[in-house]
């Protein structure tokens, strides 16, 4: 498998799961995007280091929810959570949830996709979860 193409053991992956996904690479890195249950994700490999994958997602917040709060919950799960980085883009105002992982080969993420991308969904849900929790 040539440079270019570090990533198509990750679409042989999004496929076993059943989902469709759009390829968009460009000169700096290469980059998948899918649904999966109606919601976006994301995979990043970058063309000058191929050992490094992320795979990810991002949400707004929403306009009630301070940034701080946002980002101690964030925080809350960082600490809890196998796999997934939780970060707050102050400017944006988004939340960004990724796992980001150094491989020798994007084969060795394919039997584990799926888990990935369960964990990806489920701390998205318990992050918004604990906001509103806040909020009651």
């Amino acid at each position: 498998m040539n440079e270019a193409d570090h990533l198509v053991p990750i679409e042989a992956a999004i496929e076993d799961e059943g989902l469709l996904f759009t390829r968009d690479n460009d000169e700096e890195a290469l980059r998948i995007t899918f649904k999966s249950e109606g919601d976006r994700y994301f995979v990043v490999g970058y063309r000058d280091d191929p050992n490094f994958v992320m795979i990810g997602s991002g949400w707004a917040l929403p306009a009630d929810v301070e940034l701080q709060e946002a980002s101690v919950a964030a925080n809350a799960l960082n600490v809890r959570k196998k796999f997934v980085k939780t970060a707050i883009w102050d400017e944006e105002r988004d939340a960004l949830f990724t796992v980001e992982l150094c491989v020798s080969s994007a084969d060795e993420i394919r039997p584990h996709f799926g888990r990935l991308l369960d964990a990806l969904r489920d701390t998205a849900i318990e992050f918004f979860s604990d906001l509103r929790e806040d909020h009651a």
